[in-house]
């Protein structure tokens, strides 16, 4: 008995190596038959193409990491905006205006004269900037403003504010409502301790006559 185990044992063990060996394409099995192969070789080609494909696994990680960051930002933007609007109104301060999301916020410099043809079914809008600079912002990008804006108020570290131009780090023309929020969260008319980080926008680009929808 002990002899037919023993035999048994060996003959599953042997079938496990074949299958192994049949797996990693060593040898081939037609019914009782068995066919050596050869040991596999790695080429350079198979080395540049493993590389390769090392490499794009890795740029999409990065591109899905910063992806999701970037919704993090958001989702945090959000949330502080809704809980500074609940202290707001809490408090008894309600605003007398306000911008609905999601909105597309156009930045250029101060005394720029832009010309805007709106269709009438108000689907179309033309903005003609006679080639002065500007930028386009989403809500996203103001949110990070405003946030990061909250959190220099809170730190207390008072710097210089930026003319609103070109290199302004804030855009000027939504400074006035963050000054309204301070105001409205503090009780003075001061302005801004500094302006946030630089984020970049949507699109910057030097155009005269460019439809945007």
């Amino acid at each position: 008995m002990q002899q037919q185990y023993d035999e048994k044992n060996i003959r599953r063990r042997v079938y496990d190596a074949l299958n192994v060996l049949m797996a990693m394409d060593i040898i081939s099995k037609d019914k009782k038959e068995i066919q050596w192969k050869g040991l596999p070789r790695t080429s350079i080609n198979d080395i540049e193409e493993l590389q390769a494909d090392l490499a794009g696994v890795k740029g999409r990680i990065e591109k899905k990491s910063a992806y999701l960051q970037e919704l993090q930002d958001q989702y945090l933007g959000m949330q502080n905006l809704i809980n500074r609007n609940e202290q707001l109104y809490g408090s008894g301060n309600i605003p007398t205006g306000g911008v609905a999301l999601p909105f597309i916020l156009i930045q250029t410099r101060p005394h720029a004269t832009v010309e805007v043809e709106i269709s009438e079914d108000m689907q179309l809008v033309h903005f003609d900037f006679n080639t002065t600079p500007f930028e386009l912002h989403d809500d996203s990008y103001v949110l990070k403003a405003l946030n990061s804006y909250g959190k220099e108020e809170n730190a207390g570290a008072p710097e210089p504010i930026s003319n609103g131009c070109e290199g302004s780090s804030t855009p000027n023309m939504y400074r006035h409502q963050i000054q309204q929020s301070a105001m409205a969260s503090n009780g003075t008319n001061r302005l801004p301790s500094s302006p946030p980080p630089p984020v970049p926008g949507i699109l910057k680009g030097r155009v005269k006559h460019e439809h945007l929808y």
